[in-house]
């Protein structure tokens, strides 16, 4: 196994260099007669994207040296896996994201959860699928599924958008997407409580809602302690799942 200090800023390379797959997410007699302004920077965006070409470009990797297995951060680059990952058991093989939470990430994520932007769920599974396809991080997926919401809350916020990502997602890189996993009950809101709580929060969660094997892509929005995919993780490998990677936008 490779130490992560230098391959992760070169496996987000692809992030500079995607100008060809930008998308055209304000197409129509509206936009054109309104054009969309950048959703970072707000400059008017004549391209028809959601996002300027400068702000695109800017977007930031993972940088550092980090776990190969979760991209935790690490103090010893020397080191190939964080801590959590090195003396526990961890149900997920591996769990990627596009860059980080704080800043344009982040932006981007609220924008979608908080506004409703679905152009802004076709941009993010757009970039996406062109890191799965130009780095292939997991190697070849059978199936993509994703982290449910219970019906509550998801009649609150009226979609999941780990979902519409998942979708995007498996549109664009022609794999089936699928729902496997249901969430049985409302959990306490992870944000304030310890990684250790978290856990303990989410035991139990999710159940399998058909049978599952092979190789599992799961999706989600963000990667904070990894608290919730892993308890999916356990539920699909529970169920016959082979292997189960993760893939966020972000992590916080």
């Amino acid at each position: 196994m490779t130490t992560s200090g230098d391959t992760q800023t070169s496996s987000y390379a692809w992030l500079r260099f995607s100008k060809t797959t930008l998308l055209k997410a304000g197409e129509g007699p509206l936009a054109v007669l309104f054009p969309p302004r950048c959703l970072l920077c707000g400059k008017p965006t004549p391209q028809l994207d959601i996002l300027c070409e400068r702000c695109i470009a800017d977007l930031p990797p993972l940088e550092g040296p980090r776990c190969v297995k979760c991209q935790e951060p690490l103090s010893d680059p020397s080191l190939d896996l964080c801590r959590a990952c090195g003396t526990r058991e961890r149900w997920f093989d591996r769990a990627l994201s596009l860059g980080p939470y704080e800043g344009a990430w982040g932006k981007l994520v609220r924008s979608l959860k908080f506004d409703k932007e679905p152009a802004v769920a076709r941009f993010l599974s757009s970039g996406m699928a062109e890191y799965l396809v130009k780095e292939k991080p997991f190697g070849n997926i059978d199936v993509i599924t994703y982290v449910p919401m219970t019906r509550r809350a998801l009649h609150a916020r009226g979609f999941n958008q780990a979902k519409l990502l998942a979708r995007g997602l498996a549109k664009r890189i022609h794999r089936p997407m699928t729902r496997l996993l249901a969430k049985k009950s409302e959990t306490q809101p992870q944000a304030r409580l310890s990684a250790r709580a978290r856990r303990e929060n989410l035991r139990g969660a999710f159940h399998l809602i058909r049978s599952v094997s092979g190789k599992v892509l799961l999706v989600d929005d963000i990667f904070t302690t990894g608290s919730t995919v892993e308890e999916c993780a356990h539920t699909l490998k529970r169920g016959g799942c082979e292997e189960v990677f993760v893939l966020t936008v972000a992590r916080a």
